[in-house]
């Protein structure tokens, strides 16, 4: 187990550094794609990123239009570690909901019908959705005379703003648990062991929560990470869609892309700026994975056997 998180973290260091590399020098040595807003070329030298990362090693993230980077970041980060947050609780829910509403209690399998219903909603990806959302919502609005929409169609709040983009952000990774959890819970429901207990006169609770759910736990917790990451991945369209202030329109607008047609804003083209958003959002993924991936093991002494096979062989 401690070799499993030590090459794991180990990995982190080092894929964090590259991403930290590339993103940096991205804005460096692509002065045709990132320009100042004044419009002029960014004409700097290697010994840039050699005193970005002296003053990175201090704890100095360095500076964005006179406002240092930290400044900037730290408000998005919250903003988007809400909507994250708020999305992930309901995946779990959900997923492990109806997950488990897709088993028949009769025959311990899938309902054909879930099957379909699972497998459309786990194949769309959820920005699409969430395009299609906004667009009934838009007609809605000027097809029947009324004032706004029902929900609000953008903006920031801890109220009725998240519903939306937590429902965009959370649909292909809430279809995507639910198929996992039915297909891990009908595989586990046909074997000898259940047929034996359901023999004995087990109910159903019972046959679920004694027997079936202890050897499910390692795969479905895996598979929450796996929704996590995919969350992290669309995280800056839906806050770019829904005009959410987070982490990922920031780095939207590192990158000088815009969806309300404006100029490109004091973020666009700052090496400073978008190495560190790439670092958050990397990090974000990595530390998803590692939390998953050590639970699981830590649950499933199978795969800490695995685990410490692999890392014996990677260390050696």
């Amino acid at each position: 187990m401690l070799k499993l998180i030590t090459r794991k973290l180990i990995l982190m260091i080092i894929i964090l550094i590259l991403l930290n590399f590339v993103a940096y020098h991205y804005a460096l040595i692509h002065p045709r794609v990132f320009f100042s807003p004044a419009g002029q070329a960014r004409e700097v030298e290697e010994s840039q990123y050699v005193a970005y990362l002296q003053g990175l090693l201090q704890g100095d993230l360095g500076d964005v239009a006179r406002t240092t980077v930290a400044d900037v970041i730290s408000i998005p980060i919250r903003n988007s570690l809400i909507l994250l947050g708020t999305a992930m609780l309901v995946t779990i829910f959900l997923g492990l909901l109806f997950g488990f509403l897709s088993i028949s209690r009769k025959t311990k399998r899938m309902h054909p019908l879930a099957l379909t219903f699972l497998s459309a909603g786990s194949s769309m990806p959820g920005f699409v959705f969430g395009a299609i959302l906004l667009s009934f919502m838009v007609y809605q609005v000027l097809y029947t005379g009324a004032k706004e929409s029902f929900l609000p169609l953008s903006g920031f709040g801890v109220d009725n703003h998240l519903i939306l983009p937590v429902i965009v952000l959370a649909m292909q990774p809430t279809f995507h648990l639910a198929k996992v959890t039915a297909n891990l819970l009908e595989n586990e429901l046909q074997k000898d062991y259940i047929q034996v207990a359901r023999s004995k006169g087990l109910g159903w609770s019972q046959l679920f929560t004694a027997h079936a759910m202890p050897n499910m736990l390692a795969p479905v917790l895996i598979t929450i990470g796996e929704a996590l990451r995919l969350m992290v991945g669309e995280l800056v369209i839906v806050e770019a869609i829904f005009l959410w202030p987070g982490i990922g329109r920031v780095f939207l607008f590192t990158l000088g892309l815009r969806l309300d047609a404006r100029p490109p804003g004091q973020f666009f083209g700052n090496p400073n700026l978008i190495a560190i958003v790439a670092v958050i959002l990397g990090s974000w993924l990595l530390i998803a994975d590692l939390f998953t991936s050590a639970l699981a093991y830590k649950l499933d002494p199978r795969l800490s056997h695995v685990a410490d096979d692999e890392a014996d062989v990677a260390l050696a």
